[in-house]
């Protein structure tokens, strides 16, 4: 491997004419109109950037290595670039030449995207320039530097294989000077059959060749030194795979005085296109350049020498368009209209997708920035929004704002309030009460999870709303009703207080229903955790909903709705949420504290079933007399008579003989009466006090404290300060939106420029 300069040698003397500044060569010097206008839209392009994030027309010069590339580089921009014999191309050079009023030179570095960062820093950070009448001594010295930046010289430890043959960066040569047109041109590392390190470079060279190939805006130079055989040209193959028409590929044969007699008349049949096996669809154009002895020739000694060789006997049969360095000049400005022509309305296309694409992105990341005064009327109008909505959305009120909505979202706040409530019911009727009694079997709750599901909002919650009550307590069955009765009579024994013997104090019956009542507090806490979470998420999602801006022109709103409503609810919205919480809770306590005093109940359906209670027991009770006493007359007890018209006792019935037969004679008889009695009256107070707890819970707690007044959790205006916080840009966020910016008002540019290309 050679040590030059990426395909070049140290300097080489220059002849007293070429010492003098001389304007480096362009080619794109417009014929019509239409060239014209395609001109001046490259160059306002240029003038953009544009170049640097797409690609523009541009010539790229590729082949196998030591084919004369870089001599064709030279020799096409006129910018003497020090060479030699036997290097290598070994990364990207590119060069473009830019209008400047005086010559100058630039170069620079661009890293590859796997570079090491410090190294990428240190590449980055090259530039050289030199505006001085010997820039091209000083070029040389430049890219010399470059070069030992990007290939360093390996160290005496380091063996010769470890050292890269080829580098993904990209050496960049800027040649300004008066009377040009913009232009670009690429030089790329030789294409090689065999990596003699054994590092797979040869693939890694082709696919760096392939790439720059497959650009639609590249024409493509695919040079070929005249003593090799075509058949084994690695570049006409790859030239086909990314240019099967061939409308970009232009085929250069260098060196041709160094072919022999027969070689050359391959090559003349090849460019008259009478070998139909490399017959393309440009013509193919001969070139003569330097060789290693004359590396004191100037460029003008070398195009008279190029012209005498290509005029002489042999070669002069091949079209005059196709020999030599200005008609090649010539021939790719055609080309790089043509490409120019076909590409430029792709690019155009490209760019409105694009613009589209940066809009969006733009509007996502805050649209176009307000002034103070625009935000804080933005802000008010979200705000008077976000009122209205959660306002008519505690009414079930709904309007088109939520139309894309899934129906189990979280923005239908009442549906989902309701939904919540109809658990709540069912939950504290099925598992409301201490135990099942079986003094009289409620009928079957229209409200079960018969008609309800358990969990409505299955798979539409958050992971923070999962059920925060306690475990649902298991409700204990009693045996049997005379279990139960028992249970009670043994209660009313135990607690036993002043009253006379035999009798029961009723406030015993309060006591049943405490311990009956109990779980009720548990179970309202826990709907109302619930509901807190309802309207957490409800303003989490309505929030956005109303911080966007809306589809008419009066309507404000923010581009980043999602960022702002995000900073907004947690500061704004929750700590009253939490203060509605906490008054609700507050209520809960108050119910819980009205529950545990003395049952009060004036509800006429208590009174209602106590009488039925009473007249079902009596009836019981007489019955159960009488056929005690049917049973004593058929053993041949004497029975009942008749005396003036009025029904007489049977002469053994008594009151004592009456307690007996109907089960109140004994203690332990009237406990067990007095117990059902105290369970009966404890259970119709439970059922009637439960609607009314209930009740009181939905109606105190829930609406009370979060939905009757929703809309005043929203706040109805904010500070100047406040808004600018929530406001604020993020900083990448931020940094990015302006490159977006940018881009955008480039794009445009842009669009104006192409706006006459047809």
């Amino acid at each position: 491997m050679s040590n030059g300069i990426n395909g070049h040698s140290a300097a080489r003397p220059r002849s007293e004419k070429e010492s003098a500044t001389k304007t480096p060569g362009a080619m794109l010097t417009p014929n019509s109109f239409e060239d014209a206008q395609i001109l001046a839209a490259m160059d306002k392009l240029r003038e953009l950037g544009v170049d640097r994030k797409y690609p523009l027309p541009q010539i790229i010069v590729c082949g196998s290595q030591s084919a004369g590339k870089s001599s064709v580089l030279e020799s096409l921009v006129q910018v003497p670039f020090p060479r030699g014999e036997k290097t290598c191309t070994r990364y990207v050079t590119k060069v473009t030449i830019l209008p400047a009023a005086t010559i100058a030179v630039e170069v620079r570095i661009q890293p590859s995207l796997d570079r090491p960062p410090a190294e990428a820093a240190t590449l980055v950070d090259f530039y050289r320039k030199d505006d001085s009448g010997d820039y091209a001594a000083n070029l040389a010295r430049f890219m010399d530097e470059a070069h030992r930046l990007i290939i360093p010289s390996p160290s005496r430890t380091t063996a010769n294989r470890d050292q890269p043959m080829i580098a993904q960066d990209i050496l960049l040569i800027t040649v300004y000077g008066p009377d040009t047109r913009p232009l670009q041109v690429l030089d790329l590392p030789g294409l090689i059959t065999f990596d003699q390190q054994a590092q797979g470079n040869e693939r890694v060279i082709e696919s760096m060749v392939t790439r720059y190939m497959a650009e639609k805006q590249s024409i493509i130079l695919a040079v070929i030194k005249a003593t090799e055989d075509l058949n084994n040209q690695q570049v006409l193959k790859l030239c086909k795979a990314c240019d099967p028409e061939g409308k970009r590929t232009l085929g250069i044969i260098t060196r041709p005085d160094v072919a022999e007699t027969a070689q050359r008349r391959n090559l003349i049949a090849v460019m008259q296109g009478r070998d139909k096996d490399f017959k393309f669809h440009h013509r193919w154009h001969i070139l003569r350049n330097r060789s290693a002895d004359e590396a004191n020739v100037s460029q003008e000694a070398r195009d008279n020498t190029e012209k005498t060789l290509l005029d002489g006997p042999l070669w002069n049969v091949i079209d005059r368009s196709c020999r030599g360095i200005s008609e090649l000049r010539e021939r790719l400005r055609e080309l790089l209209f043509g490409v120019a022509k076909r590409e430029l309305p792709w690019l155009r296309r490209t760019f409105r997708e694009k613009l589209g694409q940066l809009l969006d992105e733009f509007e996502a990341l805050g649209g176009k920035e307000l002034a103070p005064e625009q935000l804080a009327k933005a802000m008010q109008q979200c705000l008077s929004r976000l009122r209205d909505a959660s306002r008519d959305h505690a009414r079930a009120v709904y309007e088109s704002d939520i139309r894309n909505s899934p129906y189990n979202s979280a923005v239908y706040l009442r549906s989902r309030v309701a939904k919540r409530s109809a658990l709540f019911r069912e939950k504290l009727f099925a598992t409301g009460h201490a135990w099942t009694t079986l003094i009289r079997p409620e009928p079957q709750d229209p409200g079960s999870s018969d008609n309800y599901p358990r969990d409505p909002e299955s798979g539409s919650l958050d992971d923070d709303d999962a059920d925060l009550g306690p475990a649902e307590a298991k409700i204990r069955v009693p045996t049997s009703l005379q279990a139960e009765i028992d249970e009670v009579a043994q209660m009313l024994e135990q607690t036993q207080g002043q009253t006379l013997p035999g009798t029961f104090d009723p406030r015993r019956i309060a006591n049943l229903y405490w311990r009956m009542s109990e779980g009720w507090d548990a179970i309202a806490r826990e709907h109302v955790e619930q509901i807190y979470r309802c309207c957490r998420l409800y303003f989490r999602d309505i929030t956005v909903v109303a911080f966007q801006r809306g589809p008419g022109p009066r309507s404000l709103g923010f581009s980043n709705a999602q960022e702002v409503a995000q900073r907004f609810v947690g500061p704004h919205i929750v700590p009253r949420l939490d203060k509605c919480r906490e008054n609700a809770l507050e209520e809960l306590a108050k119910l819980d504290e009205d529950r545990r005093d003395a049952p009060i109940n004036a509800d006429r359906r208590f009174l209602d079933d106590w009488l039925s209670f009473r007249e079902e027991r009596e009836f019981i009770r007489a019955m159960k007399a009488r056929h005690a006493q049917d049973a004593a007359a058929a053993g041949g007890i004497a029975g009942a008579g008749v005396a003036g018209g009025v029904q007489t006792p049977p002469a053994d019935l008594d009151k004592t003989t009456y307690a007996r037969r109907a089960g109140l004679h004994s203690q332990r008889e009237w406990t067990e009466a007095t117990a059902r009695e105290y369970l009966r009256a404890m259970w119709s107070h439970y059922c009637i006090d439960r609607d009314i707890y209930l009740a009181n819970v939905l109606r105190q707690a829930v609406e009370r404290h979060f939905l009757r007044h929703i809309a005043d959790i929203v706040p109805r205006q904010l500070t100047p300060e406040e808004i600018a916080k929530l406001t604020r840009a993020d900083g990448a966020k931020e940094a990015r939106r302006r490159e977006v910016e940018l881009e955008m008002d480039v794009l445009r540019k842009s669009l104006s420029a192409l706006e006459d290309i047809q």
